[in-house]
């Protein structure tokens, strides 16, 4: 698809995107923040394309769900099948670099680009406080107000969590270092990016890439 013939969408304009036509009348938020994440970076998708496309069992999904890194390779597939011009990263939080500063640091870097998205993979019951709520949950980082270190999520799933809501990004990051039991790893957040600068050859690094590089340097 032509991106010089779509409209440019930041991450400060996901409200443009109609999130009721991504969410299915089934628990597939994985896939749906992955439509949804690939529609906002310019690429027009669609729940069902998804699953056509990564040619993924239903039952994959809706049995136990989808872990972070069932979802991050199911974009991988996607991305490498449609020969899309998109870099894909994934998080897992249990590493020793992804500190509650790294993932400030990084969730700061990321509102002010409009080339890349974020998908974010928490636990609602921390998130929310809520006992009730079911457990793991997908969703989008839309913004961040450093004043009052409140993170703003586009959720998949509005009718039931409200298309937007806020909370204390230590709150958000305690939700997203919670072990999935499905993997027993860490929740965390996978990072997908518009790559035409380097594809032009203009060698451009993308500032959120020397941020994630720069957490885990420690590590080498």
């Amino acid at each position: 698809m032509d991106l010089d013939n779509l409209t440019q969408i930041s991450k400060r304009d996901l409200e443009m995107i109609q999130l009721h036509q991504f969410q299915q009348p089934i628990y597939c938020c994985n896939v749906t923040a992955i439509a949804y994440a690939f529609t906002a970076l310019g690429y027009l998708t669609t729940v069902d394309e998804i699953f056509y496309v990564a040619q993924l069992p239903i039952a994959s999904v809706l049995d136990d769900g989808m872990t972070l890194a069932e979802t991050y390779d199911t974009c991988r597939i996607y991305i490498e099948r449609k020969q899309l011009p998109l870099s894909i990263q994934v998080e897992h939080f249990d590493k020793p670099s992804m500190t509650l500063e790294a993932f400030i640091r990084e969730v700061e870097v990321a509102v002010g680009e409009e080339t890349d998205v974020h998908i974010l993979n928490f636990n609602t019951r921390i998130a929310h406080e809520n006992p009730s709520l079911e457990g793991g949950h997908f969703s989008l980082l839309a913004d961040y107000n450093p004043d009052t270190q409140e993170i703003t999520i586009a959720d998949t799933n509005p009718k039931r969590y409200t298309r937007f809501w806020k909370c204390p990004i230590q709150r958000l990051y305690a939700a997203c270092v919670d072990k999935d039991s499905s993997s027993n790893r860490s929740r965390g957040m996978i990072v997908l990016r518009r790559l035409e600068a380097n594809l032009a050859g203009e060698g451009v690094v993308h500032p959120a890439d020397i941020a994630l590089n720069e957490l885990h340097s420690n590590n080498d």
